[in-house]
Order: structure tokens, then C-alpha cells, then sequence
């Protein structure tokens, strides 16, 4: 078979370049196997980073996340995320990121009227919490279904349940071979392949002799039961996030679901990244511990409230890797939400000779890559 573009993986970074190549005219072609961590991510998104040129691309990002929401129902909400400093090194990264983002400085005497009424009067660990604006909530698996209903309104083909088998290239061509769903091989001759495999992306670009350095290390999330609204004025609860490095883990945090009034959230284990898919511990009793110690602490009322579904998805580590020549779109860092359709987007702009700002070559395999390191 012959096609224009072929993109591999259908998490949010697949399905918006699939949308935005059918836009361009390339009537592309996605498979995608599975249902990777992008369907099981705490829908939320951010423009609060150390690095103006994350913000820079949240933002935008968060327009399109606007503008597909007038297009189709995706729960989409503005939020606020709220982190808060435990010590005076987190109080100044907060401090300095106010330069290049909408946000204020939150006292602790102001939590109970700024944050939640049920907030802990006890809770004395943090010296203030940044509240951001510009933040959104939306469903997960309607944006990505949104996402490939337009590319396949605009020309492009959908193979769901097929996987990619194996991927060379010969002069300027890309042979992929791929099992679809009822068992049959195919081969595909594309000038346009792009890996956006998300934990198998590093595979298929050995295949191609390309060496990325990355790999998954998996996060573990909850889902509480429903609970009534716990924000200010009956609002749902905002997003927060506590970055301290505490019982094995850097960072918990989790906010309220509008529709549903659930609590969902995650926590990063802080072991070795390539030791979190061996110890099992890690992904099961350890975090449901660390999530109810943490979230009970900020509010006690909510001791009583069980798990409805405790789940693992895979950030890609160290550094995200989007390089249009290499037709690579990887190392999401489990900020495919706050990022991804962005990034997509300039991707393509790239590929059709269209001006793109000159961070996105900071992407590139070999550049800077953007490292966040403050506001993981």
C-alpha cells in the first residue's frame, strides 16, 4: 500500500498529527494498538513550567484545546493549578516563574478561602502555593476521539487494533509492515513515517539506526468515588500538586472531576527510572499510601472516601525527542496533555516548509530538548 504519511501510535501526539496531516492534504494513515497511558492521564493541563518556552507552548496549546471543544464535547474546562513551595528553593522557582505566567502567591492564612473551605487549618508544611490561571481540564479519551474524527473527516484512515511489526528505509522511502486486526500483513511505502509510539517508540527507532537514550518508567494513578464539590463556592477542586521528595516519591498531586466530582491524581516514584517496572511495590501498596496520606492532609474529610481504580501508564524519560527530519515524536515526559497537540502542530508546520519559533529546534535529537526540571 501506498500513502502520503504514515504515523505510528495513536496516543494525543499521534491523533493530533494524524488531524493536522489529513488538514494539510496528506490523507495519512495511523495505526495504533492498544490503548497507551494517554487514555489513563489525570486530564489536566498547564502552563506553569521553569522554562518560558514550555509555557510558551502550553499556552498555545491550550487555544486548541479551546478551539476543539467548540468542535466537539470534551469536558473542557478552565482550572487553576495550585503547587505549593515545602521550602525556600521551591518558594523561588515559583517566584521567578511569575515573570512569563498569570499567577499569584497564595499565603497559608488565605488556603481555606483561596484553595478549599475544607482545607487543613493544621496542615504546616508549606510556606505558600502558587495559583495559576491559564489551566484547563478536559476528558481524555473525547479529546484524542475528537482528535481522529477530524483526520479521518479530512482524508485520513484510522486502522485501530493494528500494530506496527517492523520499520526500515531504503533511499527516501519508509517500508512499515503492520499485523491488522483480523491477522493480516500489510506493507506500507510512505516518504512521511512519524513515531509517536510513546514506550515502543525507542524500539522501532533502533530499527531505523537511530538511538534515542529513551525509556518508560511507569507512574501509577487514582480514581476516588464521587464525592460532592470540594473547591471554593461549591467549585470543583482545583488541581494540587506537593513537589516534595518524601517516602520514596517527588511529587503527588490530583484535582476534582467536574461532571463526575471524582478525585483523580498520581504520584512520581523518586527510585531509579529504570527499576520502576521491576518492583512491583512501587505501583501498588506504596503509592495508594502516599496518595491518602498526602490528600488526607490537605483534606481531612475525605479520609472516608474509597478507590474506585487504582491504574499505570508509562512517562517517557529523560527528554522529549521531536525531530521532523528523524520523523520522531517522542519523550512526552507524561506532558502529552499540556504539550502534545502543539507540538504536533508545529511538527507539521515544519514538514510543509511553514515558519515554526525557534525553540522547536531546541527538540531536535542531539539539542537542549527543553529539560524541565523544576515543575515535573
Amino acid at each position: 500500500m501506498e500513502t502520503k504519511a504514515l504515523v505510528a501510535g495513536g496516543g494525543i501526539g499521534g491523533s493530533a498529527l494524524f488531524r493536522f496531516l489529513a488538514e494539510e492534504g496528506y490523507s495519512p494513515v495511523m495505526v495504533n494498538y492498544g490503548f497507551g497511558s494517554s487514555w489513563r492521564n489525570i486530564a489536566g493541563g498547564r502552563p506553569a513550567f521553569s522554562l518560558p518556552e514550555l509555557t510558551d507552548i502550553a499556552r498555545h496549546n491550550l487555544e486548541l484545546f479551546q478551539a476543539l471543544d467548540k468542535l466537539g464535547d470534551i469536558d473542557f474546562r478552565p482550572i487553576n493549578y495550585l503547587t505549593f513551595a515545602h521550602d525556600e528553593t521551591m518558594y523561588k522557582a515559583l517566584e521567578e516563574s511569575m515573570a512569563w505566567q498569570k499567577a499569584k502567591m497564595v499565603m497559608p492564612a488565605d488556603f481555606k478561602k483561596e484553595i478549599s473551605p475544607y482545607f487543613n487549618d493544621q496542615n504546616k508544611k508549606y510556606l505558600a502555593a502558587l495559583k495559576t490561571d491559564e489551566c484547563w481540564q478536559a476528558t481524555p479519551g473525547k479529546v484524542i476521539e475528537s482528535l481522529r474524527q477530524l483526520g479521518i473527516n479530512a482524508g485520513g484512515t484510522m486502522l485501530e487494533n493494528t500494530e506496527l511489526v517492523d520499520v526500515q528505509k531504503i533511499d527516501d522511502k519508509y517500508i512499515a509492515i503492520v499485523c491488522t486486526d483480523d491477522g493480516e500483513y500489510v506493507e506500507y511505502h510512505t516518504p512521511v513515517f512519524i513515531n509517536a509510539l510513546g514506550d515502543k517508540g525507542a524500539d522501532f527507532a533502533e530499527k531505523l539506526g537511530i538511538e534515542t537514550g529513551l525509556f518508560p518508567v511507569k507512574h501509577q494513578a487514582f480514581i476516588t468515588r464521587r464525592l460532592p464539590m470540594l473547591g471554593i463556592n461549591g467549585a470543583p477542586l482545583n488541581m494540587l500538586i506537593d513537589r516534595r521528595h518524601y517516602k520514596g516519591f517527588t511529587a503527588v498531586y490530583g484535582q476534582q472531576l467536574g461532571d463526575t466530582g471524582q478525585v483523580i491524581g498520581c504520584a512520581s516514584p523518586a527510585v531509579e527510572p529504570l527499576e520502576t517496572d521491576k518492583d512491583m511495590k512501587i505501583n501498588s501498596r506504596d503509592f495508594s499510601e502516599i496518595v491518602s496520606e498526602v490528600f488526607i492532609d490537605w483534606i481531612p474529610e475525605i479520609s472516608a472516601v474509597g478507590f474506585q481504580s487504582l491504574w499505570a501508564g508509562y512517562y517517557i524519560e529523560p527528554k522529549m525527542v521531536v525531530d521532523v527530519e528523524k520523523g520522531l515524536f517522542l519523550g512526552l515526559r507524561g506532558q502529552g496533555f499540556m504539550l502534545g497537540m502543539y507540538l504536533a502542530r508545529l511538527y507539521v508546520d515544519e514538514l510543509c516548509g511553514k515558519k515554526v519559533p525557534d525553540y522547536f529546534h531546541r527538540l531536535r535529537l542531539g539539542e537542549d530538548a527543553l529539560l524541565e526540571k523544576a515543575f515535573r
